[in-house]
């Protein structure tokens, strides 16, 4: 069983900083201006766990689990996990009071990475 905490994506971060995520996630940054750094070239995109001095050059990476709990903390957001280990993971998504329809997945982590793009959708439509 693998108990290693999923990282965001390089989209997901950059939706999260749009969305107002400002939690440090040292050592875990993703680029965003490419650079070299002692002779080693960093690309847009790219995770790095040592970063330089400039932190224009970055955005946060944090886990999945991590920005779920910036949503809670912050914004409001609820949901609840039920897990089956043979059929796999359901989520139910409670956000400011409105129950959303339920995310399957086959896996937590993957129902909880489907759920952080559903609710970072609902905060961009909220800002149309």
């Amino acid at each position: 069983m693998d108990t290693q905490l999923a990282l965001c994506t390089f989209e997901q971060s950059e939706r999260l900083k749009k969305a107002g995520f400002d939690w440090e996630t040292f050592p875990y940054v993703y680029v965003v201006k490419n650079y070299t750094n002692w002779g080693e070239d960093h690309y847009v995109g790219d995770l790095v766990t040592n970063p330089s001095s400039d932190t224009s050059k970055y955005i946060s990476a944090p886990t999945v689990e991590l920005a779920l709990q910036w949503f809670e903390d912050v914004k409001g957001f609820k949901y609840n996990l039920q897990n089956n280990v043979n059929a796999g993971c359901w989520i139910t998504p409670v956000f400011k009071g409105k129950y959303f329809a339920a995310i399957y997945a086959k896996n937590s982590k993957q129902a909880k990475s489907i759920l952080l793009d559903e609710l970072l959708t609902l905060i961009e439509e909220e800002k149309k």
